[in-house]
């Protein structure tokens, strides 16, 4: 079991302590922590378990969502928060993030910038005699565009890591 963040220790960080072929679980919901660490959890510290496989790992995190259905554990390797859980293992009581969607982040994305592009091109076609479209549409086309290329940059990634996966396998 590895705080997360340890003054003493050094390196600090919890995944620069780890070795290559370790893997921690953080714990999302309740934590769970045997009774020896319950003073670490009053304090307000928040740890990992680490195990030296992948499958000590998930049988552990298995077995922690059984005994604590509002938990959920993600599984990382050693390069830590850095790149994305290998596993994520849900209780069947996890509340979760409230994310904001893809289907959001694209539907209301193109609302607010088509439509506030479409607001200021009415107001400067009536040579901004109205003013009020074009004062609406630039302050909502940026958040528009931020939504649209957020969205953009997520698709590039997850089809990056799906070649990348394709190149290491073969």
């Amino acid at each position: 079991m590895l705080l997360l963040f340890d003054p003493n220790a050094q390196p600090q960080s919890w995944n620069e302590r780890m070795k290559p072929g370790e893997y921690a679980i953080l714990y999302s919901g309740l934590q769970p922590a045997p009774p020896d660490h319950q003073d670490n959890i009053s304090k307000g510290s928040l740890f990992c378990t680490v195990f030296s496989s992948l499958a000590e790992a998930e049988a552990y995190a298995a077995q922690q969502v059984t005994l604590l259905p509002a938990v959920r554990c993600r599984i990382y390797d050693h390069h830590g928060l850095g790149r994305e859980a290998i596993r994520e293992i849900p209780g069947s009581q996890y509340k979760g993030e409230k994310d904001i969607t893809p289907g959001f982040r694209r539907w209301v994305g193109s609302i607010l910038f088509f439509g506030g592009v479409g607001l200021t091109i009415l107001d400067w076609c009536s040579d901004f005699s109205l003013s009020w479209p074009a004062m609406i549409g630039t302050r909502v086309f940026p958040v528009g565009f931020v939504l649209l290329v957020t969205e953009l940059v997520i698709v590039i990634e997850a089809r990056r890591k799906k070649r990348r996966e394709g190149w290491t396998s073969q």
